[in-house]
């Protein structure tokens, strides 16, 4: 792997919105990033991953928990989720638990979501753009610059 890690041991960040997942995490990992979680989920994990730490006689620290974060932006939230709908998981999370845990609209929407989700105990995120592979650097350069500027000013 190049660049060879700076941190030794490489910490290991475990995801997985399961239990086992959260147990994982809280024996083993250096941290534990879910996705299709909502806020109030993501809160309710940090606690029992915490308390699985605790029973281990270790502590994930509070500032290594994350999510993995879908988005789409667009001014118009209609025509974000139409972008958006060819990629939405099937099966794997229903249409109430999805609007909840992703944001399809304009960058004041996402900043909102993931406000969300740091009041539930995230540091981290991975931001996923969930559209056309033709769109994808369009979506990250708007993530770039709508977005992820005003996490940094902290």
């Amino acid at each position: 792997m190049l660049p060879r890690p700076v941190q030794q041991p490489l910490p290991l960040w475990i995801g997985g919105n399961s239990e086992p997942a959260m147990r994982r995490a809280g024996r083993l990992g250096d941290g534990w990033i879910p996705s299709f979680i909502t806020p109030e989920q993501l809160r309710l994990g940090v606690q029992k991953t915490q308390a699985f730490a605790a029973g281990a006689g270790r502590e994930v620290p509070a500032d290594h928990f994350g999510v993995l974060f879908y988005c789409c932006l667009d001014p118009d939230p209609a025509a974000a989720h139409a972008l958006a709908a060819p990629f939405e998981p099937r099966g794997r999370v229903d249409e109430a638990a999805l609007a909840r845990c992703t944001a399809f609209g304009p960058a004041a929407l996402v900043r909102e979501r993931l406000e969300e989700y740091v009041a539930g105990g995230a540091s981290k995120f991975i931001l996923r753009p969930m559209c056309p592979p033709d769109r994808m650097l369009d979506q990250l350069g708007q993530l770039a610059t709508d977005v992820i500027p005003d996490f940094h000013r902290r």
